[in-house]
């Protein structure tokens, strides 16, 4: 009985993956922003059609990398 309880205890105070993934990028993006301090910029957003066809994260995060990169050939010239 103790066991099962302790079990549902653990349980209880789990945190569901999701949270966690949420958690760990606003903790990066914190650390980002106290890195940066005033030229910190809020990152860009793509619409979804950029992302058409990416099947993982990292598909989505290679995507965006290749996008900002177009983006700064652009600023550059």
């Amino acid at each position: 009985m103790r066991t099962i309880i302790n079990r549902i205890r653990r349980l209880e105070n789990a945190v569901a993956p999701d949270e966690r993934a949420q958690a760990m990028a606003e903790a990066i993006q914190a650390a980002r922003r106290r890195r940066l301090g005033a030229d910190y910029v809020e990152p860009i957003s793509f619409p979804p059609e950029s992302y058409a066809g990416c099947r993982t994260i990292a598909d989505r995060i290679l995507r965006t990398r290749q996008l900002l990169m177009e983006r700064r050939r652009i600023v550059d010239a």
